[in-house]
């Protein structure tokens, strides 16, 4: 907790960055071989730090139940070290376990060095950073329609049986529907707040922002008792994205924070899904542009995107026993990759009709087509 104190004297957010970012730890920055390197500005700094006491300040998180988790930590959630400027510190309340981390690599030399190290990380499969890749972001607007509503809580409520954990922010409208759906359903939840972890914002959400931080997950790099200033939201955004492994945009205005959401998580690399709505509604123009420029897939329920995850949902097995006949037989015949012209030639059926049996196997969640006109199991 002492990388707090730097804080504490007003240092600059870069600097800090920096010195973190060379140092495992606070103490490392006063071994003899490193003092004598910084500039007389700097070492009057540190020596102040180092007359900080904490011992007030953390009582009161405590006493929230608040732990704070900075970015040197073991703990500290690793996909966020894909933001260029991911938070230094994080202020946590409920189940930690809900981040999907592993064993924290260590910055040394450089950006270069670092990016080596976490591609080897990422590589050797450690701990539980590649996972089962279930965190899904559902962000939209605060202005939410109806239908808007509606479809959210429907693709939100079928993706619960994959066992999802949901990233969201806990703002009015899309937020507030998607969280309260999860957390009703007693399943995952995590919300990134644009406030201090004890400023409830916005104060109607109070019930559900004391429900997330008892059974799922409340997240801010915010220290207690700062505001919900307008500038916090945009911000707050990244680690949404950060913690994501697929963004769920619900509806959307041409412009806003859940398109923000998708930009950063488009260029994460993350999976980025939305919901289209009619071409008339000013509050979906954000959603079909995403799909009409292909920066999206078009989802209509829960399964659209449990598929392109290649989940298993435990009911597919009963769904293999009800297939009829004529679908259990190119069910078997796609044990790897196979073109519609190779099952028309093995079947010897009209195309149609073939198109037909692939149809209702994707529709079953038991296939999916992974090129021009090829196919192959998903279970």
């Amino acid at each position: 907790m002492d990388w707090m104190k730097l804080r504490e004297v007003n240092m600059k957010e870069s600097l800090l960055r920096r010195l973190m970012f060379l140092h495992e730890k606070y103490e490392d920055l006063f071994l003899e071989k490193n003092f004598k390197l910084f500039n007389d500005k700097l070492k009057k700094e540190l020596e102040m730090s180092r007359k900080v006491d904490l011992t007030e300040k953390l009582e009161e998180y405590e006493k929230n139940k608040v732990r704070i988790i900075n970015a040197n930590d073991w703990d500290y959630p690793v996909k966020l070290r894909e933001i260029t400027d991911y938070p230094l510190f994080l202020y946590v309340k409920g189940k930690t376990e809900f981040f999907n981390y592993g064993i924290n690599y260590r910055k040394k030399f450089s950006e270069t060095n670092d990016s080596v190290y976490y591609h080897h990380y990422r590589s050797s499969g450690s701990g539980n950073f590649n996972g089962d890749r279930k965190h899904i972001g559902v962000v939209g607007t605060r202005r939410s329609t109806k239908f808007g509503r509606s479809a959210c809580e429907k693709v939100v409520r079928e993706l619960l049986n994959y066992d999802i954990i949901l990233v969201s922010g806990l703002a009015e409208g899309i937020d507030t529907i998607a969280l309260s759906t999860v957390v009703d359903k007693n399943k995952k939840s995590i919300a990134v707040v644009g406030s201090g972890l004890d400023v409830v914002y916005p104060y109607e959400n109070k019930r559900l922002w004391e429900k997330i931080s008892e059974e799922g997950l409340l997240i801010s790099e915010l220290p207690l008792g700062t505001k919900p200033l307008k500038w916090n939201f945009p911000k707050r955004n990244r680690i949404i994205a950060g913690l994501s492994d697929g963004i769920l945009i619900a509806e959307s205005f041409k412009s806003g924070g859940a398109l923000i959401t998708a930009e950063l998580g488009f260029s994460m690399d993350r999976e980025i899904f939305a919901i289209p709505g009619f071409i008339n509604y000013p509050s979906f123009e954000g959603c079909n542009n995403l799909i009409k420029k292909n920066k999206a897939k078009l989802v209509t329920c829960g399964e659209d995107i449990a598929i392109e995850f290649l989940w298993d949902l435990k009911s597919k097995k009963s769904r293999k026993d009800k297939l009829d006949d004529e679908e259990r037989l190119v069910f078997s015949q796609l044990k790897e990759e196979t073109s519609l012209e190779e099952l028309v030639k093995i079947n010897k059926m009209a195309t149609n009709s073939i198109l037909s049996i692939l149809m209702r196997l994707k529709l079953k969640g038991l296939i999916t087509e992974t090129g021009t006109a090829k196919y192959m199991r998903i279970v």
